[in-house]
């Protein structure tokens, strides 16, 4: 029996378009970058298909990439290999009897699913075909979205959700503790309260140090790497609003970043649809705290190049409102605190959120420029510039007091000699 042969499905296939690429300009130019760097060997089950052409991009892929997205959304549970299955079974997918095709076209599934959730970006330059691997956007720290990079064939079988936990907590849950630590576990649970002025991008990179770095993966937003003190961010906030209205009661279909999560809350620590609701809202809101509600760090935003070596085509212009205006007309209701309540206001964030207000916290100035710009207590900065200011005052005026007693001392001198 052959490999079509021996997979059946009883769910019928429509195509339809992909509103994304409507709502998004930059998601199709990135598609096919995507698309591009990958090796043909990834497209076996399409033989027609050139990723290289973007023309092909349009014929032989959009189709298949239709089809899977209908198949995400579909209410039952969904695995890579029975949404390969239906594929092929449809002859949506050619492998004619090859094992190495079928491999690749699980592969292929794999990587559509990724870019169309934009969770992670595969990796399939390896020579080693059937494993399912993802790219290293985080320079080899693992922080909890990245546990592992790799996961064998045979994990296509799981469903979605313990599928892609195998290579991290992508879509954590709320109140989810990701500190192995005691100590950092009793940290998780004694932080309360984040206030804008203590944590935001100003203070983290004048006063503490870190550097940003901008990726595309948003299941790496708010990933801090203490050793090198880098803070990975997303950088397409406006794919979050258009899965947050896609899924909206208003809207028709459904967004496949949501049927990555559980339907109902289980034993699997993992985030239900509606948690996906509430992530994405968490991600967006974040913008504002890190930039948005204060003028420093919308005034750093500017200067910062999140696109750089990306054509115009590949920006994403809601970045720029969400992080460099102090008003934000934004479709999704986000409501911006002076001081925000980590459980209540980033139940799915939390863990990153902790982490990385425990790490400015224990970063101390350095210099009088970053002792200068350190204004988080405000008390403590007003008395030791008031000390400074006022003891500096009083040295030079003793100074200039001893100058003038030398000078009529002299003069005294001068006036007894003559």
């Amino acid at each position: 029996m052959s490999l079509s042969e021996s997979r059946s499905t009883t769910i019928r296939v429509e195509s339809t378009q992909d509103p994304t690429f409507a709502d998004l300009p930059w998601y199709r130019w990135w598609l096919f970058q995507q698309t591009r760097s990958q090796p043909q060997r990834l497209f076996l089950s399409l033989p027609n298909m050139r990723c290289d052409k973007e023309a092909e991009l349009d014929t032989y892929f959009l189709p298949l990439w239709n089809k899977v997205k209908e198949l995400l959304l579909v209410p039952e549970p969904k695995t890579i290999d029975g949404i390969t299955d239906t594929l092929v079974q449809h002859g949506i997918l050619s492998i004619k009897d090859n094992y190495e095709a079928y491999q690749s076209a699980k592969e292929l599934v794999f990587s559509i699913l990724g870019w169309q959730t934009m969770l992670y970006k595969p990796q399939a330059t390896s020579c080693t075909t059937g494993d399912f691997n993802i790219l290293d956007e985080t320079d080899k720290y693992q922080g909890e979205a990245r546990l592992r990079l790799s996961q064998s064939s045979i994990s296509g079988k799981y469903d979605l959700p313990s599928f892609l936990l195998g290579f991290g907590m992508m879509l954590p849950p709320p109140q989810y503790c990701a500190f192995d630590d005691a100590d950092d576990r009793q940290l998780f649970n004694v932080t309360k309260q984040i206030i804008t002025k203590e944590l935001n991008a100003h203070i983290l990179t004048k006063i503490c140090g870190i550097k940003l770095r901008w990726v595309d993966s948003i299941s790496c937003h708010l990933e801090l790497d203490r050793h090198s003190g880098t803070l990975f961010l997303y950088r397409y906030p406006s794919f979050c609003v258009s899965n947050l209205q896609l899924q909206s009661p208003t809207a028709q279909g459904g967004s496949a970043i949501h049927r990555c999560g559980l339907t109902l809350p289980g034993s699997l620590p993992w985030a239900t649809e509606n948690d996906v609701t509430e992530l994405l809202r968490e991600i967006l809101l974040s913008y504002r705290l890190l930039f948005g509600q204060s003028r420093r760090s919308r005034s750093l935003f500017r200067k910062l190049q999140p696109f750089a070596r990306i054509p115009p085509e590949g920006h994403d212009s809601f970045l720029s409102l969400i992080c460099g205006k102090k008003s934000l007309n934004c479709p999704i209701a986000l409501v911006e605190r002076e001081e925000y309540d980590v459980a209540g206001d980033f139940p799915h964030l939390r863990s990153r959120i902790v982490r990385l207000a425990s790490y400015a916290s224990n970063k101390k100035p350095r210099s009088i420029r970053q002792l200068w710009r350190d204004k988080r207590d405000s008390t403590t900065w007003l008395a030791f510039w008031s000390v400074l200011i006022i003891g500096s005052v009083s040295i030079v005026l003793g100074l200039i007091q001893t100058v003038f007693q030398i000078m009529q001392y002299a003069l005294a001198l001068h006036q007894g000699r003559s």
